[in-house]
């Protein structure tokens, strides 16, 4: 009986060692500068606090603008939004990249084990372009008639919900959703989800087969991505798509999408006085194309009017390289 009651003593001791030691601190931090800030103070509420108004209390960071407060959270997924003030009625709606339904903000936790600050955010605003780390979810139904309802992800980013998440029709066939989180760029993700051709259980896709699609285990897909800016590029009910030319990559080359002045920069750092230019769109069909690019200088395409995922295939003499961008 002694013996019994010493293990289970020493089992229960583990199971909350793991817990506490599975734990990791998170610095969440908010930019008031622009509110007038509520004599009851700012707060956070959220699935990491069972959704408190009033629990957790923000502190102002010496005369600043910024409020911050350091949670213990194990690894997975949260939503949360700021409250100028410790009841409901005082939070913020952020819209945008960082808060993807119910103008909630989403964070993920790996089980790294590492201490994390989170970006600074703006009340009610997401954090900057090009700061804090950022995927799209891309996915290919052109064998499907889409539904009414629209083409949704679900997975563990939506708790499993199969109506948060909906993805925007870019390309006629490509549906598209950018998501930006607050943690930095090379703070690793991991990724369980499926889509749904609809927005409930019953629309939602069988990809695969399993044995031939690298990120599909069972009916699902499974990945961790490691990178900020990393495209994903599925098939509904299949695998990931790609274009059907080999791709022997130059170093150094890069694509730029200059949204504002709806252009395409291409350079290379040693110079393509030979090159060549090419934009497919995802059938493989070529939208344009243009020649030479000097040594040390940029080539500029005009890509106004285009809209959705394209490939970029760079020529110069017997070499060529594949770069994928998202125009929008």
């Amino acid at each position: 009986m002694k013996t019994k009651l010493f293990f289970i003593v020493i089992t229960f001791i583990m199971l909350v060692s793991f817990q506490v030691f599975s734990q990791v601190n998170v610095k969440i931090q908010v930019d008031m500068s622009s509110e007038t800030v509520s004599a009851d103070g700012v707060h956070v509420a959220g699935s990491l606090n069972g959704w408190s108004p009033s629990d957790t209390l923000l502190t102002q960071e010496g005369s600043s603008g910024i409020y911050s407060v350091v949670l213990a959270l194990n690894p997975g997924w949260y939503e949360y939004k700021f409250l100028n003030g410790n009841a409901w009625g005082t939070e913020e709606a952020p819209s945008g990249a960082c808060a993807l339904w119910d103008n909630n903000r989403l964070l993920y936790i790996n089980d790294s084990g590492v201490d994390v600050d989170l970006e600074l955010v703006p009340f009610n605003g997401c954090n900057a372009d090009g700061t804090g780390f950022t995927l799209t979810y891309n996915v290919d139904m052109s064998s499907e008639t889409v539904s009414a309802n629209g083409v949704h992800l679900a997975g563990s980013i939506t708790g499993w919900q199969p109506n948060k998440f909906q993805l925007t029709d870019v390309s006629g066939n490509i549906y598209s959703r950018t998501l930006r989180l607050p943690t930095p760029s090379d703070y690793a993700i991991s990724l369980h989800y499926k889509y749904l051709n609809g927005d409930a259980w019953g629309t939602d896709e069988t990809p695969g087969p399993e044995a031939t699609c690298a990120t599909v285990t069972g009916t699902d897909r499974i990945l961790t991505v490691s990178t900020s800016g990393e495209q994903l590029l599925d098939v509904f009910n299949g695998c990931n798509y790609t274009l059907n030319i080999k791709d022997e990559v130059f170093n150094e080359t890069s694509v730029i999408y200059n949204k504002p002045l709806a252009q395409l920069i291409i350079s290379q750092n040693n110079g393509m006085p030979n090159a060549k230019v090419k934009i497919f769109d995802i059938s493989g069909k070529l939208i344009k194309s243009k020649s030479a690019i000097g040594d040390g200088s940029s080539t500029l395409i005009d890509v106004n009017g285009l809209s959705g995922l394209y490939f970029v295939k760079i020529e110069n003499n017997n070499l060529h390289s594949v770069k994928k961008v998202l125009i929008y």
